[in-house]
């Protein structure tokens, strides 16, 4: 949604843009090439997004390939991985000629139209970190959105977007499985609603101690000190065009206050008032107030519209070691209480291999799960993830602060994490020495958190959008295993 917002503001001061989403392309046509396509549109300037870090040897292969078939085309990176590691990544790679760190609006529009103009004084773009006479030079990171920047922000012009349509049905989708048509792959993986991430505002004021994106990572990566919303009216706005475009969910990931909803209660009064039918995934923060709760189901009475709480420990100890809205058991029960007693349907998301846990943390993460799968049958789905290494997260700035060890410090060990044999997102990028025992190394505690997973936590369900119990998602793995075993021997 960011990158249409910035499409769009190119194309409003007159400057062509386009955004190529290329998992769609490969989707749409698995022989497209995007060097024959770049050939025939001959832009001026590339932009790539090195947001997560899994992207980062898939997008400086990409750099180096552009760059070798496109020699003056100015290539520019941003997001948060190429913002956090941007000096790392330019003396590296000298395929990139900048990185725009942190919110890009302000910088991007003026580093075009400085580029466009042929002009190389680059000093004025805020955020810009740039290559000047064989110099990396770094300016000040002065840009940061405030509510007027994103009003004026549309993040629903699809038609900058190359096969939006194919985009809007399958790709609001937790994955996509390559193997499997994409028709297939929208009714057995997908929640079966075209679904819109809706951008309602930026900034964190709590720092968990996994996240790459809370307050002390987003003050680094981006100058960011405060939370900002865009205005109401804005994101009704945004809501009617995802809308008339054929979204049907609206996923809602940004809940700064959660004891404080002032913000949501009017949106939702609007949407009401408005007579807008949508259904809505929310992703909670913290615990919701029992006036959201209400709130939410008078809005979003669909039978496709939950909320999403992540209360990752099992235990009260765990979460306020880890937590930025920590929350008790017993808070938790008494939410999820009001959430079945308003007809409220919910997820629930949990973690292992956190830093200080112990076997007794993990008998409560199962004695916690069990108690709620028999009281409240409104909880669709209980999912046990691990966590992987953040850029710019606590664990990663300060990971002795943690007794976490880690091999993943600098831009390019996350290049060489992600290349080759390393390309698994299992491979989580640290390790906690004596977490179980005889624990010597990662592989040795990603192996033992796996059979931990796989025993204890397995969710894993025939339709992709559903979670089972861990017994009946061990049969499901083990009936798979067996298909597969004799698929491979009728070949032979």
């Amino acid at each position: 949604m960011g990158l249409l917002a910035l499409a769009d503001l190119l194309t409003r001061h007159q400057i062509s843009a386009e955004v190529v989403h290329l998992g769609l392309e490969w989707i749409e046509n698995h022989q497209f090439s995007i060097l024959h396509y770049l050939r025939e549109k001959n832009p001026r300037i590339i932009a790539l997004d090195l947001h997560w870090h899994h992207q980062s040897y898939d997008v400086m292969n990409m750099v180096q390939k552009i760059k070798s078939e496109f020699p003056s085309t100015y290539v520019l990176l941003g997001g948060y991985t190429a913002s956090f590691f941007h000096e790392e990544i330019m003396k590296n790679f000298v395929s990139v000629d900048g990185v725009i760190r942190g919110e890009a609006e302000q910088p991007i529009l003026e580093l075009t139209q400085i580029l466009l103009q042929g002009k190389e004084d680059l000093f004025s773009v805020p955020n810009l970190t740039w290559r000047r006479k064989g110099r990396i030079l770094v300016n000040p990171l002065s840009y940061v959105a405030n509510e007027e920047d994103l009003n004026r922000l549309t993040f629903t012009n699809f038609h900058l977007l190359k096969n939006y349509q194919t985009y809007i049905r399958f790709i609001g989708q937790p994955f996509y499985v390559k193997g499997v048509s994409k028709e297939r792959n929208f009714w057995i993986y997908s929640p079966r609603s075209p679904t819109y991430h809706l951008p309602l505002g930026r900034g964190c004021p709590v720092q968990c101690t996994w996240c790459g994106g809370g307050r002390s990572a987003q003050e680094i990566i981006s100058g960011r000190k405060g939370v900002t919303f865009r205005g109401i009216e804005y994101v009704l706005q945004t809501i009617q065009e995802a809308l008339s475009y054929g979204y049907e969910t609206f996923h809602i990931c940004f809940d700064p206050y959660p004891s404080n909803p002032e913000y949501f209660l009017e949106l939702f009064s609007e949407i009401r008032k408005s007579k807008i039918r949508m259904e809505c995934l929310f992703e909670s923060f913290g615990l919701p107030t029992h006036e959201f709760i209400h709130s939410f189901k008078e809005t979003f009475p669909g039978p496709k519209s939950l909320i999403a709480l992540s209360p990752d420990a099992g235990s009260n100890r765990m979460r306020s070691l880890h937590k930025g809205y920590p929350y008790s058991n017993q808070a938790l029960m008494e939410t999820l209480n009001q959430l079945k007693s308003n007809g409220v349907f919910c997820e629930l998301f949990f973690t292992i291999g956190l830093p200080f846990e112990t076997q007794n943390d993990i008998y409560e993460i199962i004695q916690l799960q069990s108690s709620i799968r028999s009281r409240y049958p409104n909880v669709r789905g209980i999912r046990t993830f691990t966590i992987e290494m953040e850029p710019g997260s606590p664990w990663h700035l300060h990971p002795e602060s943690y007794g976490v060890k880690s091999q993943l410090h600098h831009f390019m060990d996350y290049y060489y994490h992600h290349s080759g044999q390393n390309r698994c997102f299992s491979s989580l990028g640290y390790w906690i020495p004596g977490y179980v025992k005889g624990n010597k190394d990662s592989q040795g505690f990603e192996k033992a958190l796996q059979k931990m997973k796989c025993h204890y936590f397995c969710f894993i369900h025939p339709i992709a959008r559903r979670s089972s119990t861990p017994f009946w998602g061990r049969r499901f793995c083990d009936l798979s295993n067996l298909f597969w075993k004799t698929k491979r021997w009728i070949r032979k």
